[in-house]
């Protein structure tokens, strides 16, 4: 990416966590996703790339940098595994459908970066980082197939995520109180 492009913080959509995992479910299966693992062909379908952080990298913050052509890089961490890697790249993928857009027409020219650490004093932040979490999950882990697979306690492996993910997305969804 070049240095001298502007780069801007992602602009929440303020829309309502319902329409957007509604918006991620559609999204899902237009791109034909089948689980995490997929994440990477979906990624360079749509112009973007995957990057390692090296423990060594003196920046260890950026998650996603979009320029103003559409072209991304997904950082992620050396020190993670696939399965959170998938969950991250969905949500950085959250970031570049969700929030780009705004972004890219507010500010001709510029380029987008959002990053792993967000300043909790910044609302339009944190709502940006609520809104990718809640598409990442509703695109990794669509509602009515995720229901079967976390009664079959079989999720992790149907979706290629973390248990963790799993958990969070089963709380959400109020199916935590059904498996006991």
């Amino acid at each position: 990416m070049t240095a001298s492009i502007e780069y801007k913080e992602p602009s929440p959509t303020r829309a309502r966590k319902a329409s957007i995992c509604e918006y991620a479910e559609k999204l899902r299966e237009k791109v034909g996703l089948e689980n995490g693992f997929d994440l990477p062909g979906i990624v360079n379908r749509n112009g973007g790339k995957l990057s390692y952080i090296d423990f060594m990298d003196d920046d260890q913050t950026d998650a996603i940098v979009v320029n103003p052509e559409d072209k991304f890089i997904i950082r992620l961490s050396s020190h993670t595994g696939a399965l959170r890697d998938n969950f991250t790249i969905a949500h950085e993928l959250a970031h570049f459908v969700l929030h780009w857009p705004i972004v890219k027409q507010k500010n001709p020219g510029c380029g987008m970066k959002a990053t792993r650490k967000v300043d909790e004093s910044n609302d339009d932040l944190r709502r940006c980082e609520w809104e990718a979490n809640w598409f990442a999950s509703a695109f990794l882990m669509p509602e009515r197939r995720f229901r079967d697979a976390y009664k079959k306690k079989n999720a992790s492996e149907v979706f290629g995520v973390t248990q963790s993910a799993v958990e969070v997305r089963a709380k959400a969804l109020g199916l935590n109180d059904e498996r006991r």
